[in-house]
């Protein structure tokens, strides 16, 4: 099998597999699901993956080149209306999180299952919420949100992160995850940490 078709290959592996992990539980889908939808024999799934967690990590790697991509945090730093750009951020954010939804959904549980996944959501968690320190320093330095605590700031990164990052996990046990559970979750940061911090 040449190369370009290994990657097309590859691509559709992830394709399917994101669908069917986002329309049903994740433990529920198989490496058999996954082959017949996509019309091949497991044996040629296993060429390209040598199980489920594989393609799931490729799939959040993916996720987080994709967050890399939009380069949001930068773009609020250097827009003349931070905190509208801030708002915007954050739609962006729901729209990546509501495409891989079961990432966020299920994330607790994948930790749980797979030390290697662990790791690396662990690694670019930490980043993440360093990225929002350095925002919040940033919206103080220009007058936007008045001044914190270094404390403070650590204590709204991280709540800021885990409300983004879980809410679609405390929505999903009590009632369906939709697009509008993820908006939920902005306004809530929005009204929580973020406007009463206002310098009007």
């Amino acid at each position: 099998m040449n190369k370009k078709k290994v990657s097309l290959l590859k691509e559709k592996i992830k394709s399917i597999s994101l669908e069917l992990f986002n329309s049903n539980e994740t433990l529920s889908i198989t490496t058999n699901h996954i082959a017949k939808s996509l019309g091949i024999s497991v044996g040629n799934l296993y060429y390209h993956y040598k199980n489920k967690e594989e393609i799931i990590k490729d799939i959040y790697l993916q996720m987080s080149s994709e967050f890399e991509d939009l380069n949001i945090f930068d773009n609020v730093m250097k827009s003349e209306t931070p905190f509208t750009e801030l708002s915007l951020m954050f739609d962006l954010i729901g729209e990546l999180f509501w495409k891989y939804r079961f990432l966020m959904r299920d994330s607790t549980l994948l930790i749980a299952l797979d030390k290697d996944f662990k790791d690396i959501f662990i690694k670019n968690q930490e980043k993440r919420i360093k990225q929002i320190e350095i925002l919040i320093e940033f919206l103080i330095s220009k007058n936007i949100i008045r001044n914190i605590s270094e404390e403070d700031i650590k204590m709204i990164s991280k709540v800021s992160w885990f409300i983004s990052a879980y809410w679609q996990t405390y929505i999903s046990t009590n009632g369906e995850l939709s697009k509008n559970s993820i908006k939920e979750a902005k306004k809530l940061i929005f009204k929580l940490h973020l406007e009463p911090l206002l310098v009007h």
